[in-house]
């Protein structure tokens, strides 16, 4: 009865984050450093053009604003592409070590049978504020299971074709297997 409570955790950890890639592996790769990131310049809407990551929604969009203590408010929005229904996840995430502003945890409620909160590493690996970024999030379970989600964001419902290709290089130069993308419709009208 013991060992069923100690991998109760992660039973619920892959539950939670069953639409990131799964795969084997022991190292996640090293995340760049931006020493300059401006986390009040990130927040704001930011468009899933690209993801490695779910492909039940489609114009989904996420939404950050910065609150006390360098702590930002996150909701994600999306409808789902077999019911029409619109899906809004909310959360909170926090940038752990100061020295590192560009690598956040994330916790989104994602609801479920048993309400729950999925945790997990928020890592911004490039984005010029204005047009793009690229996230990724990777975490090993039991040692050699390996977990992760790759997005694309734009501040628009699109991104150029060259933005696109050097936010890919960039994954594939630190090793990341960039095959797999998918692209949401995101031809939905926005009130922006």
């Amino acid at each position: 009865m013991n060992i069923l409570f100690k991998f109760l955790p992660i039973f619920f950890a892959i539950v939670s984050i069953a639409h990131a890639r799964i795969g084997f592996g022991t190292t996640c790769p090293t995340t760049p450093l931006i020493e300059d990131f401006d986390l009040n310049r990130y927040a704001g809407k930011w468009y899933d053009i690209e993801s490695i990551f779910s492909q039940k929604y489609k114009c989904g969009f996420a939404e950050y604003a910065v609150e006390e203590n360098n702590r930002i408010s996150v909701k994600n929005t999306g409808i789902n592409i077999n019911t029409g229904e619109v899906r809004i996840v909310k959360g909170e995430g926090y940038v752990p070590n100061p020295n590192e502003p560009n690598k956040l945890i994330v916790s989104l409620n994602v609801g479920g049978l048993f309400n729950f909160n999925s945790e997990g590493n928020y890592h911004i690996w490039k984005s010029d504020y204005d047009n793009y970024a690229l996230v990724y999030s990777c975490k090993i379970y039991l040692g050699f299971i390996k977990f992760d989600a790759t997005w694309l964001l734009s501040r628009t419902q699109s991104l150029s074709e060259e933005n696109t290709a050097e936010l890919k290089k960039l994954l594939s130069d630190n090793g990341v297997d960039t095959r797999g993308f998918y692209k949401p419709d995101q031809s939905c009208k926005t009130n922006d």
